[in-house]
């Protein structure tokens, strides 16, 4: 803790610093993850997420087929399309983390307005 928090701490009434314990504790992963689907982007993250069960379910078929190709051809087909499969699903997933990373920032920015309108109407 720095002095910068203790120094809010003290400031607080304890009906707000009550008030603003709720805020401090971590969100658990699960709530994180789906805190993404609520929101203005919900229908997007959503999609993104369909979209990556659904190509790594063309991932895993161009893997099988790679696995049963007998000639030269086939397999560099299969196995390109497997990696390209491979690779949207790294991005897809990129982007997905990335969602949860923002969401976590914004809620400690708003957790930190919160602080100061609070203190800046206990100051006045």
């Amino acid at each position: 803790m720095t002095n910068l928090d203790q120094a809010i701490r003290e400031a607080l009434s304890a009906e707000d610093a009550e008030f603003l314990s709720r805020f401090e504790k971590e969100q658990p992963l699960h709530e994180q993850v789906f805190g993404t689907f609520s929101g203005p982007l919900g229908g997007l993250n959503l999609l993104a997420a369909l979209f990556t069960f659904a190509i790594f379910g063309a991932f895993c078929y161009c893997a099988w087929q790679f696995f049963q190709a007998n000639e030269m051809r086939d397999l560099v087909f299969w196995s390109a399309s497997a990696l390209l499969a491979a690779i949207a699903v790294g991005m897809l997933k990129i982007y997905f983390w990335m969602e949860v990373q923002k969401n976590q920032v914004l809620r400690e920015v708003k957790r930190l307005e919160l602080q100061v309108a609070r203190l800046a109407t206990r100051a006045v």
